[in-house]
C-alpha cells in the first residue's frame, strides 16, 4: 500500500523527469515497506504527482522552486534510521533528475512521513495492516 503525494512547482521538472522520479519513487516506496518489487507489488502502489503555481513561505508568495512529498507508510515499517535513509534516497532521486534540485543540493525537496497505524488503512472496505499487504504481494 506505499502511496506518496508528490507537489512540486510548476517549473521544477519537466514531463520526462517526472516518469523517471514516478519510477523511482515507487522503487523506492516498495523497498521501505519491505514489499518485493512485482506486478502485484506495483499494482497497489500509488502515487500523485501535483503542480503548484506557489508555495507560501512566511505567508509570502515563495519564489524559488520546491517539491514536497508525503509519504504515507505503515508504522511498524519505519523507525527514525529508516526515515533518514528514506529522505536521503528520495531528495538523492530528486537530485538525480533535476538540474534545479541540483543547483540547491536537495534543499528545495522537502520530505514528510505520515505514518499509519495498523488498520489506519483499508481497502474495499477492508482494514488493512502491513503483514496482510506483504502476505498479500507474494501470492
Amino acid at each position: 500500500m506505499p502511496y506518496a503525494e508528490v507537489s512540486v512547482s510548476q517549473n521544477l521538472i519537466n514531463e520526462e523527469e517526472k516518469s523517471i522520479i514516478a519510477e523511482g519513487l515507487t522503487k523506492i516506496l516498495l523497498k521501505y515497506e519491505g514489499l518485493v518489487d512485482n506486478s502485484i507489488s506495483r499494482s497497489i502502489a500509488l502515487l500523485e504527482i501535483k503542480e503548484f503555481d506557489g508555495l507560501y513561505v512566511g505567508g509570502e508568495k515563495d519564489k524559488h522552486d520546491k517539491a514536497v512529498i508525503k509519504v504515507y507508510i505503515f508504522a511498524d515499517a519505519i523507525n527514525e534510521e529508516i526515515k533518514k535513509k528514506l529522505f536521503s534516497e528520495i531528495t538523492k532521486l530528486f537530485i538525480s533528475v533535476s538540474d534545479k534540485v541540483k543547483a540547491q543540493n536537495g534543499r528545495n525537496v522537502w520530505c514528510i512521513t505520515i505514518p499509519l497505524h495498523e488498520f489506519d488503512f483499508a481497502a474495499g472496505g477492508i482494514p488493512v495492516s502491513l503483514e496482510m499487504t506483504r502476505k498479500l504481494v507474494l501470492s
